[in-house]
């Protein structure tokens, strides 16, 4: 298989703004789909083309799968290879579900490949309110945040509000793949039309919002599929990186 760094990987607590909603994970979003009793997630398995400029640059796969007691389980897996360079990304996230949001229990991440390889073992302890080095059991310096997520299962929470929310604008704590605090928002843009190597497809457009960066990363969610991600594309100063696409899904 063949991830660019963040691929897959990627977002509450809902507030009432002028012209467009904000959600937050955890407050007045988590109260309405209790009572709408909408609290389960699609197990799904997907396959991806990664490309650059129309050309092979890797595979991509994102398997999210119950595994009991409201509980999921999340593999992301990228591989990516250019000439003599290759990058194996790995996502391992085991988290509870529960009225509409997203809990995180254990994160793990691992990146192989040209140059040094490094990875981190995360746990989530809502008790303490601390995340840990799972490995030496160490709380790290990360801010504890009611609707925390860890990197890779923020987008569930994402595709989740985005077929259960008509906001506009969304925001989520979370800890990155360095094991450190990062927050992330997103737009919701317009459905749109196009064709990926699964066939034509209907994707509602999502933007990533980032404040003094030269890379934009876009997302296409496809609402006829349960919101599975069907494309992904960053950008570096107007320049394509790599573009993500949906190759099979089961």
């Amino acid at each position: 298989m063949k991830v660019v760094r963040h691929w897959l990987a990627v977002p509450l607590v809902a507030m009432s703004m002028t012209g467009s909603s904000l959600v937050f994970a955890g407050e007045a979003l988590a109260s309405e789909k209790a009572a709408s009793g909408q609290a389960a997630l699609n197990n799904y398995h997907a396959i991806y083309e990664v490309q650059r400029g129309g050309s092979d640059y890797g595979e991509a796969m994102r398997k999210l799968e119950s595994i009991g007691e409201g509980q999921y389980r999340l593999l992301n897996e990228t591989q990516i290879s250019f000439l003599f360079l290759s990058d194996v990304r790995r996502y391992d996230s085991r988290f509870a579900f529960t009225k509409g949001q997203v809990e995180p229990l254990e994160f793990h991440f691992k990146r192989s490949g040209t140059g040094r390889n490094k990875g981190i073992h995360v746990s989530f302890d809502s008790e303490t309110k601390q995340v840990k080095d799972a490995e030496a059991d160490v709380a790290l310096p990360v801010k504890w945040h009611e609707a925390l997520m860890d990197e890779a299962s923020m987008l569930e929470q994402l595709r989740y509000d985005l077929q259960h929310s008509e906001a506009k604008e969304f925001s989520y704590h979370l800890v990155d793949d360095k094991g450190e605090y990062d927050k992330q928002k997103f737009v919701r843009g317009e459905v749109e039309t196009f064709t990926v190597p699964y066939g034509e497809v209907k994707g509602l457009r999502v933007e990533r919002i980032r404040e003094n960066s030269r890379r934009e990363t876009t997302y296409w969610f496809a609402p006829e599929m349960n919101y599975v991600l069907v494309k992904m594309q960053q950008r570096k100063e107007g320049d394509e990186v790599a573009t993500l696409l949906l190759e099979q899904l089961d």
